[in-house]
């Protein structure tokens, strides 16, 4: 898979199927967002590179991965590229559907 596409599915997924999130993968999440926070050099393939080494280990994550990057080949055969798809924009928008992932979950555990 393409680094811009793990990027992008993996945001689809967290935004939109937090389900497949095993407590196991929200517990690891923390980890998710101490090594995004620690690459020096913000390129798409070192994203795409944390995000692949932590979702390796949660395999409903993984699932959830190939078919929403599946759903974005398609889309982008039809649909032309945004301008707003800037790599800092991705970036921000990955780190905020994770943090409001948390948050929900953790909003679940507590009801």
């Amino acid at each position: 898979m393409e680094p811009d596409k793990i990027i992008e599915a993996f945001t689809q997924v967290v935004r939109e199927q937090d389900y497949v999130f095993s407590d196991d993968a929200i517990a690891d999440l923390p980890t998710l967002q101490k090594n995004l926070a620690a690459i020096e050099n913000l390129t798409s393939e070192a994203i795409a590179e944390v995000i692949r080494q932590w979702y390796k280990n949660h395999k409903s994550v993984i699932d959830a991965m190939l078919v929403e990057e599946r759903e974005i080949s398609k889309v982008a055969k039809t649909k032309p590229q945004s301008q707003e798809n800037t790599l800092e924009n991705r970036y921000r928008v990955l780190q905020e559907e994770v943090q409001k992932l948390q948050e929900r979950k953790k909003g679940d555990e507590q009801k």
